[in-house]
C-alpha cells in the first residue's frame, strides 16, 4: 500500500533547490517518475520542511515569471556554466570528459587517476564517499532544473494569465533536456521524482534508460503542441525529440521530425564573460575564481587508443591552443570555438544537428546518396571556409565510422558525444573498448576502466525508498 512520508530536513538540504544569487527562490528536486512507475511512488505533504522556501511567494503573475526565468537561467549553468548551476562542474565538461573529447586537467598525475576520466566510477552506498566526484554536482543541476522547470509551470499556468501560458511549452523543452542529459551520463535506473508549485513532492523508483528517454519525447511533444507560433521554440522542441528518438533507434521518426526544421536555425545558451559575474561564464573560463587553473580540462587527441583525433587532424571545427602546462608537466589544451573568458554562446540546438539526424535516417533507410549529400552539405555550407567533400568509405561500418566522427566535429563539446558512444555500443554492435578510450591511463597507475556511464549519487540510494541502485550499467 502507498504510504505517505514527510522528507526530513538532511534530505531536502541536500537534494532540494537552494536559493538564487538574485534572491529568487526554487523548490524541492529528486527526480521525475514516468507514468509506468506512478504505483510505486511515495508522495509527501503537510508542512514544508524546515529550510524549504514557502513556494507561496511565488503565487503572483511576477513570481511565475521569475520562476520561469530562474529555470532558464539554471539550465544554462547545468548545460555549459562555470559551476553548473550547484557550484559542480557542468553537463558539457563531465560528459567530455567521460568520453574521448576532454581530459582532467590533472592528467600526467603520477600518483591519482581522476575517476571519471579513467572510467573508474564504482557504485557507492556511502555519500561521504563521492561528494568530490564531478558526475556529484551534474546529477544535482540537473535535477534542479528539472524540479524548477515543474514549479514555473504550475505558477504560469495558475497566475501567469494568457500570456503566461505561452511560456509553459517552453519549459517543458528544458525539462525534457535535462533528461537527456541524465539519460546520456548516468546508469539505468534513474529515479525521477516531481514537485508542484505548492510544495507536493513525490518519490518514485528508477527509469530505464529508454523510459527516460521516451518520457522526454512526450514532453518535446507538449513544447510542440503549445509553440505553434514561436519557429524558435518549435524548433528547439523538433530537434530535441529527434535526439531522444534516435536514442531509442527510432531513426525514420527522428529524420521526419526535423526535415522542416531551416537551414540556419540555431538556439543558444548565453553566458557573460567572467569580469561581469563570474557566475554567468561557461564552462571554457580559464583561470576561474578562485584560482583553480589555468583550466578545469584539456581538449584530449587520440585518447586511450579509440578517442578521435581532435587536435592532430587540424580540423577547424574542433582546434585548440595550448594554454601552458599544468603542475606536473602537461600541456593543457583549450577549445578554440570558445572564448577564454567564458563569454561564448553554447549552442543546444541547430540546423547542423538536423541535417546530421537526416544524414542517419538516410543511412539506415539504405539511402546511400542522400546520406552523403546530408554530410557535404554540411561541409559546404555550415562553416566559412568551406571543407572539402568527404567520400563514401565503401562498407557499412566504414559509413558508420564518418558519420559518427562528423557527428563529433560538428557537435564538438555540445553535450552529444557520451550519447553517441553510448549508442555505437547499444545501436551499433560496437564493443566498449572499441569506442571509449581504453589501454595505458596517462596518470596514477594502471589503464582505463570498463566504466560507460555515471552512478546514480549515493545520496539517492539513502534517502529515496523506492530507490535500488542502477539497473545497468551497460550502454
Amino acid at each position: 500500500m502507498i504510504g505517505s512520508v514527510r522528507a526530513t530536513r538532511r534530505t531536502m538540504r541536500l537534494l532540494r533547490l537552494g536559493r538564487r544569487h538574485d534572491g529568487r527562490t526554487c523548490v524541492i528536486a529528486l527526480v521525475v517518475a514516468i507514468a509506468a512507475c506512478s504505483p510505486d511512488q511515495i508522495v509527501g505533504s503537510g508542512s514544508l520542511p524546515p529550510g524549504v522556501v514557502d513556494p507561496g511567494i511565488t503565487k503572483t503573475p511576477a513570481g511565475a515569471l521569475a520562476a520561469y526565468r530562474g529555470t532558464l537561467a539554471l539550465f544554462a549553468q547545468a548545460f555549459g556554466g562555470s559551476f553548473g548551476g550547484s557550484n559542480g562542474i557542468s553537463h558539457i565538461v563531465v560528459a567530455g570528459i567521460l568520453s574521448d573529447e576532454l581530459q582532467a586537467n590533472s592528467v600526467g598525475d603520477l600518483n591519482t587517476a581522476d575517476p571519471l576520466d579513467s572510467r573508474v566510477l564504482p557504485e557507492l552506498s556511502n555519500p561521504a564517499l563521492e561528494q568530490f566526484q564531478t558526475y556529484l554536482g551534474d546529477y544535482r543541476g540537473l535535477q534542479q532544473v528539472r524540479g524548477q522547470a515543474e514549479e514555473a509551470r504550475g505558477l504560469l499556468e495558475a497566475y501567469g494569465g494568457d500570456s503566461g501560458k505561452v511560456l509553459v511549452g517552453h519549459l517543458y523543452a528544458i525539462e525534457a533536456y535535462s533528461e537527456l542529459f541524465l539519460a546520456d551520463l548516468f546508469c539505468s535506473g534513474i529515479p525521477l521524482s516531481t514537485v508542484d508549485y505548492n510544495g507536493d513532492y513525490t518519490y518514485a523508483q528508477g527509469s530505464t534508460t529508454s523510459e527516460v528517454y521516451q518520457h522526454a519525447a512526450t514532453f518535446f511533444d507538449s513544447t510542440i503542441f503549445r509553440s505553434t507560433d514561436s519557429a524558435r521554440i518549435l524548433n528547439l522542441a523538433l530537434i530535441g525529440k529527434a535526439r531522444a528518438l534516435l536514442a531509442l533507434g527510432r531513426y525514420g521518426e527522428a529524420g521526419q521530425a526535423v526535415a522542416a526544421v531551416p537551414d540556419g536555425f540555431q538556439y543558444t545558451e548565453s553566458f557573460a564573460a567572467a569580469t561581469v559575474a563570474s557566475s554567468a561564464a561557461n564552462f571554457a573560463l580559464v583561470t576561474p575564481p578562485g584560482g583553480e587553473g589555468p583550466w578545469i580540462a584539456s581538449v584530449s587527441d587520440r585518447e586511450g587508443i579509440d578517442g578521435l583525433d581532435y587536435r592532430s587532424s587540424r580540423d577547424p571545427r574542433t582546434s585548440a591552443t595550448p594554454l601552458g602546462p599544468n603542475i606536473f608537466g602537461t600541456t593543457l589544451y583549450h577549445p578554440d570555438k570558445y572564448a577564454t573568458d567564458g563569454s561564448s554562446s553554447i549552442v543546444l540546438a541547430d540546423w547542423v544537428e538536423a541535417r546530421l539526424i537526416e544524414a542517419e535516417a538516410a543511412l539506415h533507410a539504405g539511402d546511400v546518396p542522400t546520406w552523403l549529400a546530408k554530410l557535404n552539405h554540411l561541409r559546404e555550407t555550415a562553416i566559412t571556409p568551406a571543407l572539402p567533400d568527404t567520400t563514401d568509405p565503401g562498407t557499412p561500418d566504414g559509413r558508420v565510422n564518418l558519420l559518427f566522427r562528423e557527428r563529433a566535429f560538428w557537435l564538438f563539446l555540445t553535450g552529444h558525444r557520451q550519447g553517441d558512444l553510448r549508442r555505437l555500443i547499444r545501436q551499433y554492435g560496437r564493443d566498449q573498448s572499441q569506442v571509449y578510450p581504453s589501454g595505458l591511463y596517462p596518470g596514477g597507475t594502471g589503464t582505463y576502466g570498463s566504466d560507460i556511464t555515471a552512478p546514480i549519487p549515493a545520496l539517492e540510494r539513502q534517502y529515496n525508498p523506492r530507490f535500488a541502485g542502477c539497473a545497468s550499467r551497460g550502454a
